[in-house]
């Protein structure tokens, strides 16, 4: 667990590359289902992990999913990508096109920093 409040909470997704999950407490099942004020803080929560991963990893690209297929429920994954990463340019669920070659520096100061940010 990253950070946790009375509404949201934010987990790592173990991987080669960046991946930060936001869900939300209660488990709504469509983002239209999310009271509004709640939608807003969810967004808000996204906008930080993502400028947050820009400026500390320096990806190629963010990728944000939202599927909720397999877990039916409101969560975002957010992901930083990288042209040297496994898949790129293909999603993370895609085809692997190659073994990838990443040096990233160490995610235990990324979240630190997150962790100041949302608090």
């Amino acid at each position: 667990m990253i950070y946790e409040d009375a509404d949201i909470y934010l987990e790592w997704e173990e991987s080669e590359i960046p991946w930060i999950k936001i869900f939300t407490k209660e488990p709504y099942k469509e983002l239209t289902d999310v009271p509004a004020p709640l939608r807003a803080k969810l967004w808000n929560i996204y906008e930080v992990v993502e400028k947050e991963m820009i400026d500390y990893f320096n990806p190629s690209k963010i990728n944000m999913a939202s599927f909720g297929n397999y877990v039916p429920r409101v969560h975002i994954h957010v992901m930083a990508r990288f042209e040297n990463d496994s898949y790129f340019p293909e999603p993370m669920w895609g085809k692997k096109q190659r073994a990838g070659t990443l040096e990233l520096p160490d995610f235990a100061p990324f979240e630190k920093r997150l962790r100041e940010r949302l608090s």
